[in-house]
C-alpha cells in the first residue's frame, strides 16, 4: 500500500514537473509518508522513477495485450466446433485486419487517457540525450513498436503496402501519431471519443495500403 501511493504521487509530481523538478521530499509529502520510507522502498529517486518507468509499461503492454487478436468465429467455425456438420451456404468470415489495428489505437489512447502523468513522464525523458534510463527506454519503445508492427504485419498480409513503405516505417507513424492524438485529447478534447480519435490515427494505416481498384 505505501509502495502504491509512493507509485501514484511520484508518477503525478514528475508527469508535470520532470524528474529534475521534483525532491524526494515533495514525493514523500505527497504521498504522506517520511523521507526514509521512499529511501526505504527504492532507495534513491533514480530507482523509484526506473520503477515507475517499468510499472507503466506493464500496464500499457497488459493493455495492448500480447499479440493479434483472433478473428471472431464464424458460424461454420462454430457447427465444426460443436459436432455439426458444417454448413456449406455459409458466408465466409469478414474478418477484416484493419480492425485489430484499430482495438490496439483505442486501447493506447485508453491507457494514455487514464495515465496521463505516465506517458508525459516516458515521452518527455525518451528524447533526452542525457537521461539516465536510456537503455530502459528504449527497451520500452521497442516492445510498443513491436506489437504495433506485427498488427500492420497482419494488415500487409491481406492488403500490400504502397510501393515504398514498411510495416516498420508505418508502426512508427502510428506509434507517434497516437501518443500526440492521446495527450491533446487528455489536455484539450476530452469530449472526443475513443472511437473518433481512433478512426483519425487508423487513416495513417489506411492511407498506407495499396489502393483496391473498388469504387
Amino acid at each position: 500500500m505505501t509502495k502504491q501511493r509512493l507509485f501514484e504521487a511520484a508518477m503525478e509530481l514528475i508527469g508535470q514537473r520532470g524528474t529534475d523538478g521534483v525532491t524526494v521530499e515533495e514525493i514523500a509529502l505527497a504521498a504522506g509518508v517520511a523521507k526514509g520510507t521512499v529511501y526505504y522502498n527504492f532507495g534513491s529517486k533514480n530507482e523509484l522513477v526506473e520503477q515507475l518507468l517499468r510499472h507503466g509499461m506493464g500496464l500499457l503492454m497488459d493493455r495492448l495485450g500480447d499479440g493479434p487478436e483472433e478473428a471472431p468465429e464464424d458460424s461454420a467455425t462454430r457447427r465444426a466446433r460443436s459436432g455439426h456438420a458444417p454448413d456449406s451456404s455459409a458466408a465466409p468470415s469478414s474478418f477484416d485486419p484493419l480492425d485489430e489495428v484499430g482495438r490496439k489505437i483505442r486501447r493506447a489512447l485508453g491507457f494514455i487517457a487514464d495515465y496521463p502523468a505516465f506517458v508525459r513522464l516516458w515521452l518527455g525523458e525518451q528524447w533526452r540525450a542525457d537521461g539516465a534510463w536510456q537503455g530502459l527506454l528504449t527497451d520500452m519503445r521497442g516492445d510498443v513498436l513491436e506489437v504495433i508492427e506485427a498488427s500492420v504485419r497482419h494488415v500487409a498480409e491481406v492488403r500490400p503496402l504502397r510501393e515504398g513503405l514498411t510495416p516498420g516505417g508505418v508502426a512508427v507513424a502510428l506509434f507517434g501519431a497516437a501518443f500526440v492524438t492521446g495527450m491533446d485529447r487528455a489536455a484539450f478534447h476530452p469530449e472526443r471519443s475513443l472511437d473518433e480519435a481512433g478512426e483519425a490515427v487508423l487513416c495513417i494505416v489506411r492511407g498506407a495500403l495499396e489502393p483496391t481498384g473498388e469504387a
